[in-house]
């Protein structure tokens, strides 16, 4: 009872609950979904693809997840203004697949964009050097990879007192959030270059090179992180 609550509770939040097994035991990636990606590959047309995407499915790109979650119950918290009725998009754009088990079905140099918010900190740091490189491998040269994460230094910098040692140290960023592994914009700039990317450049919210292809940038909430540099925005170039 206690349990479904908790869940509940979250849900209404816009979140959800990861189970700890999933970062070891990764979920299965699903099989027509990799056909259908292949196939996509195949197509000749510009190739954009969103990481993490949850609810917020977007129309014209590949939405990787592991799983479809519809976007009714959800609106109420992105509102028409990052999620209006022009870029939302269906189950059919939508591919449940585990990139980090099974990598991006997608040959090299194939992809024209990647975008993800507040998706890289979700994973472990292992899985973030494998993300970095399988994403590398399938951009084409050139092309950028828009990154937008919360900022470690920004979150201990506002929440922690580190002068009062272990209990003045803020670790809802990792506890509350279900966050594994979060950078600042020198941990992803030497994270980047060490898997092989050219360029890294820090730019501000909705301000990336290739905005005019993005949606409006929904992360951060600043009712939780109201710092200007509460997030790290960055465009990797390959």
């Amino acid at each position: 009872m206690f349990k479904n609550i908790i869940k509940k509770i979250v849900h209404n939040l816009g979140y959800k609950i990861i189970p700890l097994a999933a970062i070891t035991k990764p979920e299965v990636s699903n099989p027509e979904d990799i056909e259908r990606l292949n196939q996509v590959s195949l197509s000749g047309g510009p190739i954009l693809l969103h990481f993490g995407c949850g609810p917020r499915v977007l129309k014209n790109w590949i939405n990787i997840d592991l799983a479809f979650e519809p976007y009714e119950y959800y609106l109420q918290f992105y509102g028409e203004e990052f999620y209006p009725e022009n870029i939302r998009g269906s189950r059919k754009d939508l591919f449940e697949i585990n990139i980090i088990r099974d990598g991006i079905p997608l040959p090299d140099n194939s992809v024209d964009g990647i975008f993800h918010e507040d998706f890289f900190e979700h994973l472990v740091q292992r899985d973030q050097i494998i993300f970095l490189a399988e994403t590398l491998r399938v951009l084409k040269p050139g092309c950028v990879h828009r990154i937008n994460t919360p900022n470690l230094s920004a979150s201990m910098r506002d929440y922690s007192d580190f002068k009062k040692g272990k209990s003045g140290v803020y670790t809802d960023e990792w506890n509350q959030w279900e966050h594994f592994s979060v950078i600042n914009p020198v941990i992803l700039e030497e994270m980047a270059k060490m898997t092989g990317y050219s360029d890294v450049q820090f730019t501000e919210r909705n301000k990336s090179h290739i905005a005019h292809v993005l949606p409006k940038e929904y992360r951060p909430n600043p009712a939780d992180r109201p710092a200007i540099d509460a997030n790290v925005f960055a465009d990797l170039y390959k």
